[in-house]
């Protein structure tokens, strides 16, 4: 789903198990909803491209097959790329979202299958592409304090990837997927060298909500 472009394109893909943080809440009371994905994102970000809603390919993500084992029934996936138009569009970072609502019966299982099987192609491509993976943080857990997230859980990551050649290749990657009874959502910003501003995880984290604010709409009746 997310696409592999070129080899600094599929070094955004790899990422490892660690670097998380997880919130978690009760949805109790949540509006249920539909996903609709606007041509500006968090008042900087601008829609470059949409990605294919259902991957046509069986192993990957978003195929029909691969959604029904992340445990969300009639899921639909939905997802475009977003980019800033400020500065060399070479050090500007990416932020891709997905969003595959449906019916999420257990919407933590289906968080941890998204990671889990993310995880699976990552160490795939890291492997393809000669890369090392480097955690940037430590695996830490919170419970969430706040009341702007009203799913059921949501955990972020965030992790450097470096390809034996190239200096200045390093591509930092952060990751937030949450999941509630509508949905399961991933936003994902991804720069490459160091003059790339990519957010932290707490950043994504904040971002995040605000995204997925966003993205809902109403569920129709």
């Amino acid at each position: 789903m997310i696409a592999v472009i070129s080899v600094a394109a599929a070094l955004v893909l790899a990422l490892a198990v660690g670097g998380v943080v997880w919130f978690q809440s009760r949805d109790s009371g949540m509006v249920p909803y539909t996903i609709s994905l606007p041509n500006k994102l968090l008042g900087e970000y601008y829609k470059k491209k949409d990605i294919p809603n259902v991957c046509p390919h069986s192993d990957c993500l978003t195929s029909i097959d691969e959604v029904k084992k992340l445990g969300i029934k009639k899921g639909f996936p939905r997802g475009a790329s977003y980019t800033t138009p400020v500065g060399d569009p070479k050090e500007q970072p990416t932020m891709t979202v997905i969003g595959i609502q449906g019916t999420v019966t257990k919407p933590t299982d289906s968080v941890d299958a998204v990671l889990t099987r993310m995880h699976k192609d990552d160490k795939k491509n890291a492997k393809a592409l000669g890369a090392k993976i480097e955690v940037i943080e430590g695996t830490k857990k919170t419970a969430w304090k706040g009341d702007t997230f009203d799913g059921t859980l949501m955990m972020c990551e965030s992790v450097m990837m470096q390809p034996k050649h190239g200096l200045d290749n390093d591509v930092t990657i952060t990751r937030c997927v949450w999941g509630d009874t509508s949905a399961v959502g991933i936003v994902q910003q991804q720069g490459v060298g160091i003059g790339s501003d990519v957010m932290d995880t707490n950043e994504l984290t904040d971002a995040t909500l605000r995204v997925r604010s966003q993205l809902r709409q109403p569920h129709p009746a």
